[in-house]
């Protein structure tokens, strides 16, 4: 239960009698801290100006616990430091600009703009801070509150007021202004445009030197937003290729991961200094892997030369970072020379797998002498995009393609050429089994033939006890010749009951297959719950 004194605070919280003002503000100096505390909560929820001046008055004796009450409160505090900033007490001008600092009045920009810009004021710098940092904050409260009406009028009004002084640049020269200006506006602002595209303008030297060196995030968002304008400033487009500090590349960088788009492409075609991919190409050792992957492809948008491009293609294939390397393999792909054929080879032994296959998909290409014998070793990566990067550089050699080019093939090509595609084309085992159950006879026993060959009969274990059960005698035959090189109990079984078939031929074969599997040296399984379970391992 609340005690006595927590009522009588609550009751004179919620009141909208403007008379408890002087009550709560004479209880801020009570000798007891709870009565002082119980004071400051209640006047916080008084909206008038003599509570606003109670707090800015006693701002000092406050502790910083009760200053973030204040923060976060809401309460405006704008008459009573509005009052101090036009004030000539330069005690009361110092505690207005430190209030300002932590509990910002975003609508004391103009007036604070006005005092910046009078080069005689005694506060001239520390106010011009102060003006920078509301500015910055205002920002801040429009990124991460969104677009509300309330606040977006008042940054309008601060950048008339900002915009009124820059057409003035030339009376006062104020930097904090230019700041606090550049901080608010977006890249179409019409002074804005005005003033970087016209060399003439007072404020033209002053903006392009705050873009150009600037690690603000806002003005450094101001002068990426170049990349997605129809339209972009020339001057202002040069500082994306002139900048090379971190800070800038790393944003520059974080924007353009993933896909650029036809403008950003078309802004990029027109830079032929782009410092980062050239004399300071270091930087890029400061960022992260997609990072660097992405500077690597905004590069080759640029028109810095080819010449550049593959020097620095060349840097970061060998980047710590395996987005990076790997950004540089794919755009070395149109590069076909012997030392880019050397640096692909030693990248087929890279520790990332997905640089390796991007190594392995090059080979062929560059015709690298051994490509394809190399391509085999990596066929059974256990990697899956190396294994499917092999297969697709070997798509050549796929099933059907084998298959309506076997019967010209003399029996070495057919050998050679089954290994490669059993191991490559993952649709042989599928495509065998379709031609094994052929209307035709002559696709069923080629079928059969192509099995032998391959030196498939494990994996096609159970389309070829299936084939035994066929009308054709022919291939029943020749189903139970290959079974033999089949030890699992299934195929066992399958072949004993092919001793009782009606065709003396598909009896020898099973036979002499038994005697085959007898003579093997393991010794299946006696029992066996599916046809896949228990055969030898080749």
């Amino acid at each position: 239960m609340p005690s006595g004194i927590e009522k009588t605070f609550q009751l004179l919280a919620n009141t909208d009698n403007h008379a408890v003002v002087p009550v709560l503000v004479d209880a801020l100096d009570s000798p007891y801290t709870d009565v002082r505390e119980a004071a400051l909560s209640a006047l916080l929820e008084q909206r008038h100006a003599v509570a606003q001046r109670a707090l800015v008055q006693r701002w000092r004796n406050f502790t910083p616990v009760q200053r973030s009450w204040i923060e976060l409160s809401g309460i405006s505090l704008e008459i009573a430091l509005r009052e101090l900033i036009q004030s000539n007490d330069n005690e009361q001008f110092t505690l207005a600009l430190e209030i300002l600092d932590q509990v910002p009045e975003f609508e004391l920009i103009p007036s604070l703009a006005v005092i910046v810009r009078d080069s005689g004021h005694a506060f001239r710098d520390p106010a011009g801070n102060t003006l920078v940092n509301l500015a910055a904050n205002l920002r801040k409260k429009l990124r991460d509150d969104g677009i509300q009406a309330n606040v977006e009028s008042v940054r309008s009004r601060a950048i008339d007021s900002l915009g009124d002084c820059i057409r003035h640049y030339e009376q006062h020269e104020s930097l904090p202004i230019l700041e606090a200006f550049l901080v608010l506006v977006t890249r179409e602002n019409q002074l804005l445009r005005e003033a970087w595209n016209n060399p003439r303008h007072p404020a033209h030297s002053a903006i392009i030197r705050f873009l150009r060196h600037s690690s603000r995030p806002e003005i450094i968002e101001l002068v990426l937003s170049s990349l997605t304008d129809m339209h972009p400033a020339g001057p202002v487009l040069n500082i994306i290729g002139l900048r090379h500090d971190p800070a800038f590349i790393a944003e520059l960088t974080t924007r353009a991961q993933g896909s650029m788009n036809d403008t950003i492409r078309r802004n990029l075609s027109r830079l032929t200094k782009v410092a980062w991919a050239e004399e300071h190409s270091h930087v890029l050792d400061k960022l992260n892997g997609l990072q660097q992957a992405a500077a690597v492809h905004m590069s080759m948008s640029t028109s810095i030369g080819s010449d550049r491009l593959y020097d620095l293609l060349i840097i970061m294939a060998h980047s710590s970072h395996a987005s990076g390397r790997l950004a540089a393999l794919e755009e070395l792909a149109s590069y076909v020379d012997p030392k880019t054929n050397e640096l692909i080879l030693e990248a087929v032994s890279d520790r990332n797998s997905a640089v390796r296959a991007e190594a392995l998909r090059q080979l062929r290409p560059r015709g690298i002498p051994g490509a394809i014998k190399l391509l085999l070793q990596h066929l059974d990566s256990p990697q899956l995009i190396v294994q499917d990067t092999v297969r697709k550089a070997l798509a050549e050699f796929n099933f059907p393609r084998y298959l309506a080019a076997f019967d010209k093939m003399s029996p070495d090509a057919q050998k050679n050429n089954g290994r490669l595609v059993r191991g490559i084309d993952v649709n042989t085992q599928r495509l065998l089994a379709a031609e094994l159950t052929s209307d035709a006879s002559y696709r069923r026993m080629r079928a059969l033939k192509v099995i032998d060959v391959m030196e498939n009969h494990i994996d096609m274990e159970p389309d070829l006890i299936k084939a035994m059960q066929h009308d054709d005698y022919f291939l029943r035959a020749e189903a139970a010749k290959l079974l033999g090189h089949c030890s699992s109990s299934t195929a066992v079984n399958a072949l004993r009951n092919a001793m009782l078939d009606r065709n003396v031929r598909v009896r020898e074969n099973a036979e002499e297959s038994l005697r085959k599997i007898a003579g093997n040296k393991f010794v299946p399984p006696t029992t066996e719950s599916s046809p896949g379970e228990g055969r030898l391992k080749t």
